[in-house]
């Protein structure tokens, strides 16, 4: 029997020997596939200069090795097959091809390429040969381009990571992938192994939101973050039953909540910087195993919901930047596990007591906006392991003494309050072995700075103070140094050239002077530098063309007088350069030798005393460039073609002179195109008004550009701004203005067309401003076609004209932007846009002013130097925010209409060289804004009203009135009763009825006949349809007019 039982162990232990034998020999990898991933490994580069931090695996890939050994390397155990690629952090770098040795690995399970450096690569269809693939990342490795349909062939898959894939500098980030319409349509259908999908950063600009419904039960994870997706979120996406993680942070579409049944397994829900708008639901607090929940930026109103206490595994809980409102509840101290608060920046209201607080003992980091009690002496110890405090706009008035409790204090803000005075000597002391970052900025705190205590303060920000004296210098540790908006005085000291690890210095709009110091280019980290709006003098120093991080430099509003520094056009890694207001002179050479293609996206060298010719070698290496200002020089000869990328070209107030060419249409992104006030001539390219859709502002002001405005405005295009003012445009105007419906600008003043009013223009919905002066428009203005003609116009000039007829009234009574008073609240509002002011040129009191910026509020009517007849209608007193009315050199007649003393604030009044009779209305020295006025030329009678600002008036202002008397003129008047003019008696009454035209036809009644006159005035008073009326007086004429008058004064004699 023991016989038996030994040979059965000889036997089963044989038998795990020959079934481990395959095992042992199948270990190496097959050399086919070892092969496949040296070549992989010889067609990229690992990078040298980049972050110490890069696991370079690739050094361990010897040949001759087992391949099993390699770092990042999986093999099947019995197969031999290589199953797992892990190349993440590994520095790689190079362009991945449709030939790769990488597409030989058929067996592989799981790919992850991230952290790399794909060169803009494309994302290969080819990667669908991985059929067995579970897990696949290709997250941050500068991938580009679409992402591909064959992705979704990969039906085994559990993970997908495309995430951040971007164009990057220290300045922007911009989308390099996009996935479009079908492709998640038929990613969502076949991938139904799918758990978790992070597309962060990628534009699904395309991809309609209803797609989101056909997401498996079994999603885990889902992030997509920044994608441009729109529309609105459905509420099924919460109530996915093992959804885990949801971020979809900063997206352009709104969110409806479910009512019930959200995830019961949720523990993370991100969607900060969504528009929620309205109150955070109740049944958020289904979600029972919420850990983190973001809301911040989502315009969410209303107060914080009790149902929060229910969340008690939460951890993290921001809510920050929205407008909340009430008391900050007091339950929010039972939630214990919370460990991250931000409640910051909302409009909380009360006094909150910081010490309720001191229950949330693991609380490491806190931000909050609300007025405190900081009740000082029972303060101490609250938070014991708090390391993050943020109090901004908490109207603090001083530094809380409680800080010198936070031994474990790392970062500390407290902008925007209203601190002052020094800082006091204790607060050296906080946190002086721990705190890496201060921001104090947005106070009003006072006096000077010797040094800094904290040797571990990485950032500091004492911007937006009243600091003064010396430049204090940053410890050696510091990366950002911020003191922008201070006192501060002197010249920068060489000692800030020994802080070797500083990254970014902003000085700007202090009072320091003397010259920059020569030892900035010896701080290699350096990228951005920020010196604007001081007094600093000399040259640039040449020594920074060795700051070879250097990605901004901003030097502008200085009194640097140099030539240009041509040396920073070549400069590898630059991407703004700032050099406008100052004394930079010379011409600028073109490139000595053929350099790099450039980095530069924003180029600003405007109000400098720059001459001669633009090298054109520079644009053309210019492949990123977004913004160019070459504006207020004296740059020569052709027109400087921006790069196709740019966005906003600036080249105005320069002598540049021949044909603007039809490259220029080649820059299809331009948002901003000002070549004003240059030599430019010839006729404009046919091209110019249709190459971008994207053009928002044109303004070719004050060159000698002629022949007719092309023809041919783009559909759907967004201009907004259309300057061509003072050049020698002929023709008529295009009717494919049309096209603009976005127009809130036209000004054609100052050139030689030749056309009637162009009344369709008033189906634009936006024009706000209309300058046609100094053309050659003739004819009648007739009545207008639409409803709401010009609704919003506020600046509307057709002076020195030809037109003709009656005064165009029916226009004026659509004026609607015109007549309700819009007062300034805050700081004043410019027409335009953060990139572009716009401008006009008015006559202002007498005198033609250019108006450099336009403000919201500013409203004009000047039909001056016309050949208009008629009356000025009763209804011009409804536009009571008119600040200037011009209805001088005329053929007007008829009394100055009482209603003109409702426009309160009028400043200024032209109705000189017209035919008006009667007496000044008393009324009008009660228009306590009016400084300008204009009455000359005219047969007025009786004495000029006394009092306010008509005692301010000179006798010009009255000139060539026979009949007028009293001061400032020299007749006095007498006590004779004047002849009481027939209007006089419509005037006492003329609100009763409404207007001008009620009168109008009730005195034509009279001279007609009763019954026709009776007839008349009951359709007008009855129906009050001013505009048949307006339409059917204007067609008579004239001519007709007067007739009129002489039969109402015949009938009221009798």
């Amino acid at each position: 029997m023991e016989f038996y039982r030994s040979l059965c162990f000889l036997f089963c232990l044989s038998r795990q020997l020959l079934l481990s034998l395959p095992f042992s020999t199948a270990q190496l990898c097959r050399p086919v596939q070892s092969d496949a991933l040296l070549q992989f490994n010889d067609s990229l580069t690992v990078e040298t200069d980049t972050d110490s931090d890069c696991d370079r695996k690739l050094t361990t890939w010897k040949n001759g090795l087992d391949c099993s050994s390699w770092d990042g390397v999986t093999c099947d155990n019995v197969t031999g097959n290589i199953i797992g690629l892990d190349l993440s952090y590994s520095c790689l770098q190079g362009t991945l091809r449709s030939n790769s040795s990488l597409f030989a690995l058929h067996h592989l399970h799981s790919l992850n390429l991230a952290f790399n450096n794909f060169r803009t690569s494309p994302i290969l269809p080819e990667l669908s040969v991985f059929a067995e693939l579970r897990h696949l990342n290709l997250s941050y490795s500068n991938f580009l381009g679409l992402v591909p349909v064959e992705i979704s062939f990969l039906s085994k898959l559990v993970l997908l990571d495309l995430s951040w894939n971007y164009k990057h500098n220290d300045l922007l980030l911009e989308q390099s992938l996009k996935i479009e319409n079908i492709g998640f349509k038929i990613l969502v259908q076949n991938l139904t192994e799918l758990r978790e999908l992070n597309l962060d950063f990628i534009d699904m600009s395309d991809v309609p939101l209803s797609y989101f419904m056909n997401l498996s039960s079994s999603f885990t994870f889902l992030g997509a973050v920044v994608c441009k997706l729109q529309g609105e979120l459905l509420p099924n996406i919460f109530c996915l039953p093992n959804l885990l993680d949801l971020d979809l942070e900063d997206n352009d579409f709104t969110v409806s909540f479910p009512k019930s049944n959200w995830s019961k397994s949720l523990e993370s829900l991100t969607l900060s910087f969504i528009s929620i708008s309205g109150k955070i639901p109740d049944s958020i607090s289904e979600f029972k195993n919420l850990k983190t929940l973001y809301l911040s930026n989502c315009t969410l109103t209303g107060s914080i919901p009790l149902s929060l206490v229910n969340l008690t595994k939460l951890t993290t809980l921001d809510l920050s930047r929205n407008e909340l409102t009430g008391h900050i509840p007091s339950f929010v101290v039972k939630l214990e596990q919370l460990m991250d608060v931000d409640l910051s920046l909302n409009n909380f209201i009360g006094v909150l007591d910081l010490g309720v607080f001191s229950t949330l003992k693991n609380l490491l980091a806190f931000r909050l906006t609300v007025e405190l009690n900081l009740m000082y002496n029972s303060m101490n110890h609250t938070f014991p392991k708090l390391e993050t405090l943020a109090l901004p706009s908490c109207n603090l008035t001083e530094f809380p003494p409680f800080l010198n409790s936070l031994k474990m204090l790392r970062e500390l803000d407290l902008s925007k309050n209203k601190i002052g005075c020094q800082i006091p000597r204790w607060f050296w002391d906080v946190g002086k072995g721990t705190v890496q970052s201060l921001d104090i900025s947005s106070n009003l705190i006072e006096g000077g700075i010797q040094q800094f205590p904290w040797k571990e303060l990485i950032i500091v920000d004492l911007s937006h103070n009243l600091f003064q004296g010396p430049l204090p210098i940053p410890p050696l540790s510091i990366v950002a140094f911020w003191a922008t908006d201070n006192r501060f005085s002197g010249e920068i000291p060489s000692s800030i050239c020994k802080v070797s690890s500083l990254k970014s210095l902003r000085l700007a709009r202090n009072n320091l002077f003397g010259s920059i110091p020569q030892c900035l280019g010896n701080l290699a980290n350096l990228s951005r530098i920020d010196l604007s709006a001081n007094k600093f003098e000399g040259t640039l120093p040449r020594s920074l063309d060795s700051c070879a991080s250097l990605a901004m430099l901003n030097v502008s509003h200085n009194r640097i007088n140099d030539t240009f520094p041509k040396w920073l056009l070549e400069a590898p890694s630059l991407l703004v350069i700032a050099l406008q207001f100052n004394e930079f002179h010379g011409q600028i050479d073109p490139p000595t030798v053929p350099f790099h293609p450039s980095m530069l996206y924003y180029f600003y060298i405007s109000n400098n005393n720059l001459g001669g010719q633009w090298p054109e070698e520079y644009f053309l290496r210019m492949l990123n460039l977004w913004m160019v200002d070459l504006s207020n020089n004296r740059f020569e000869g052709p027109l400087p073609i921006p790069p196709p990328t740019t966005r906003l070209y600036f080249s105005a107030n320069n002598k540049i002179s021949g044909k603007v060419s039809p490259l220029i249409c080649n820059a299809t992104e331009l948002r901003v195109l000002d070549l004003s006030n240059n030599s430019l001539m010839g006729t404009l390219p046919e091209c110019l008004m249709s190459f971008s859709k994207n053009l928002l502002f044109l303004n070719l002001r004050m060159n000698m550009i002629h022949g007719v405005i092309p023809r041919k405005f783009a559909e759907d295009n967004k201009l907004r701004t259309i300057d061509l003012s003072r050049n020698r445009f002929e023709g008529s105007l295009p009717r494919s203005l049309l096209h603009c419906e976005n127009l809130e600008v036209l000004d054609l003043g100052n050139n030689r067309m030749e056309d009637t009013f162009p009344d369709w223009l008033g189906t634009l919905p936006k024009l706000q401003v209309l300058v046609l002066r100094s053309n050659m428009f003739h004819g009648f203005v007739s009545s207008p076609r639409e409803a709401r003609s010009f609704s919003k116009l506020r600046i509307f000039d057709l002076s020195n004209n030809n037109l003709s007829g009656p005064l165009p009234v029916s226009y004026i009574m659509k004026l609607t932007a015109m007549m309700y008073q819009d007062k300034i609240q805050g700081k004043p509002q410019y027409m335009g846009d953060g990139n572009y002011q716009d401008s006009v040129m008015v006559t202002m009191k007498g005198l033609e002013i250019r108006l450099v910026k336009i403000l919201t509020v500013f409203t004009s009517i000047d039909l001056s130097s016309n050949h208009f007849g008629g009356e000025i209608p009763l209804y011009i007193g409804n536009l009571k925010s008119l600040k200037g009315l011009n209805f001088s050199h005329n053929n007007l007649m008829g009394y100055i209409p009482l209603s003109t003393s409702n426009l309160t604030e009028l400043e200024w009044l032209d109705l000189s060289s017209n035919k008006f009779i009667g007496s000044i209305p008393q009324e009008l020295a009660d228009l306590m804004s009016l400084t300008f006025l204009n009455l000359s030329e005219n047969q007025l009678i009786g004495p000029i009203p006394r009092g306010r600002q008509f005692n301010t008036f000179k006798s010009d202002s009255f000139a060539m009135n026979p009949r007028l008397c009293g001061f400032p003129l020299s007749e006095t008047c007498t006590n004779n009763p004047r002849e009481i003019p027939p209007v006089t008696i419509l005037r006492e009454n003329d609100t009763e009825h409404g207007g001008w035209f009620e009168w109008r036809a009730i005195l034509m009644g009279y001279g007609c006949g009763t019954v026709g006159g009776v007839s008349l005035a009951y359709v007008v008073l009855g129906s009050r349809k001013f505009e048949w009326l307006a339409g059917l007086l204007e067609r008579k004429g004239a001519n007709m007019r007067k007739k009129w008058r002489r039969n109402a004064c015949r009938s009221y004699q009798r």
